[in-house]
């Protein structure tokens, strides 16, 4: 009786196991990862498929490419590919099947990445008609901006990440755009967004780095008939017409858009000493005593105080 208990139990137990080496693989054990996560249109993607519960070196495993299979083989755990255009979708199946006889599939589906990812300094100063990008300043403000590239730009949800850390306050439903301060401590930051529909799939992910720029002054000479010769920096030497002339200092890049606001402070010098000014700031008139000539060293002082960092000075040497 005892010695056929003891052959019920063995049978059992080899039963037990046999059924567990044939079901210790499940689909939820294989992990499908794809390089980069969020591809783009017409750009080439690395497949990779791992597992720590079977040893896939030695199982078989075949790739499936929207429905063709395009590599099969022992060992094949990574496969590259070129995903289609920004409105096809990839299928991309891998099928397993190990040595104690288990199949296991896993399927993904990649969307093109369509997202662009725009940014302009939001509170910089650049006089008018200024074709160039205003940069941002240390310590200015930065507006980024999403565009999907879809034929509905609603409906979708932002993820904004600063230098790696979540904001969520600046996340969420229809929330396209980011605005944030830069730090005088940072030489750069890098933000990134992911957009999803309402239904959780990734729309696109896009990410830039931003590196503040260096404000700058530059003279100019305004005149009485057309105004300020923005096409004409003035430079050392520049002669003071015997009437007089006006020099216009433009704060290229500093934070505050308004020049009448008082965000920015101007302290120019004449051969060192301070002169007074007529408002606007930004403007000097000169002129020469009657009958002499001469030279003149002119300085201008620009200052943000709410800053650490914005300030700016230049000299010009002016004959008369």
């Amino acid at each position: 009786m005892l010695k056929r208990s003891l052959i019920i139990s063995f049978i059992l137990m080899c039963a037990f196991f046999a059924f567990k080496t044939s079901a210790q693989v499940q689909n939820g054990d294989i992990v499908l990862n794809i390089s980069p996560e969020y591809p783009k249109a017409n750009e080439q993607v690395t497949a990779l498929v791992s597992t720590y519960t079977t040893d896939l070196n030695s199982a078989r495993i075949s790739w499936i490419l929207n429905g063709d299979t395009v590599l099969e083989g022992v060992g094949k755990k990574s496969f590259s590919f070129t995903v289609g255009t920004s409105d096809f979708q990839t299928n991309l199946e891998v099928k397993i099947e190990t040595l104690s006889g288990s199949i296991i599939d896993k399927k993904i589906t990649i969307s093109p990445s369509n997202l662009d990812l725009l940014w302009e300094a939001y509170d910089t100063y650049v006089p008018p008609f200024y074709k160039g990008k205003a940069l941002a300043p240390a310590e200015g403000m930065i507006k980024v901006v999403a565009f999907p590239n879809t034929q509905n730009l609603a409906g979708f949800n932002y993820k904004w990440k600063l230098d790696d850390k979540s904001q969520p306050d600046s996340s969420g439903y229809e929330k396209n755009y980011f605005v944030y301060k830069n730090s005088y401590l940072e030489d750069s930051n890098q933000i990134e967004t992911t957009a999803s529909d309402l239904f959780g799939n990734n729309i696109g992910f896009n990410k830039i780095t931003i590196t503040p720029g260096t404000p700058k002054i530059i003279f100019y000479k305004r005149d009485q008939n057309i105004g300020t010769r923005w096409e004409n920096a003035l430079s050392d030497g520049f002669v003071i017409n015997k009437n007089g002339d006006v020099i216009v200092a433009e704060p290229y890049f500093f934070s505050g858009k308004d020049l009448n606001s008082g965000t920015l402070t101007f302290d120019w010098l004449l051969n060192g000493e301070k002169p007074l000014i007529p408002n606007p700031n930004n403007v000097f008139p000169l002129k020469p005593e009657n009958n002499t000539s001469g030279a003149a060293d002119i300085k201008l002082i620009i200052n943000n105080p709410k800053t650490l960092f914005q300030s700016m000075s230049k000299e010009i040497n002016v004959n008369f």
